[in-house]
């Protein structure tokens, strides 16, 4: 999905939209307020299909990598990488379109409380 977001704007949404992958108590209220003036179908596109599978597994963990937030230039180099394998490899693309279906499934009530919020 295209956005018209530009890149500083971009990387701090995607900041915001990472802390419920961190292992601390969420303030959902904080990051509505980052997130104020982006369209929420904007914002659901880049929860599920940028920033959820890079940073889904960080919850998932038994023993996390990330406990107090994600570093937004680290994040964003991942995100990137990753959209760019999607867009080389048609296996790539296959196997993200399942996962990010997982992923809605698994952490759709993270999004329910962000968009709740906006």
């Amino acid at each position: 999905m295209e956005h018209f977001l530009n890149e500083p704007q971009l990387t701090n949404v995607r900041a915001a939209l990472s802390e419920p992958f961190n292992h601390f108590p969420t303030d959902y209220d904080y990051i509505a307020c980052q997130l104020k003036g982006v369209d929420p179908a904007v914002l659901y596109e880049i929860f599920y299909s940028e920033v959820a599978p890079v940073c889904s597994m960080n919850i998932a963990a038994v023993l996390p990598t990330v406990w107090t937030g994600f570093d937004p230039d680290w994040l964003r180099g991942e995100i990137e990488e990753r959209l760019a394998a999607r867009q080389r490899n048609w296996f790539r693309r296959l196997f993200d379109k399942l996962l990010i279906r997982w992923l809605k499934y698994n952490y759709d009530h993270m999004w329910q409380e962000i968009a709740s919020r906006l």
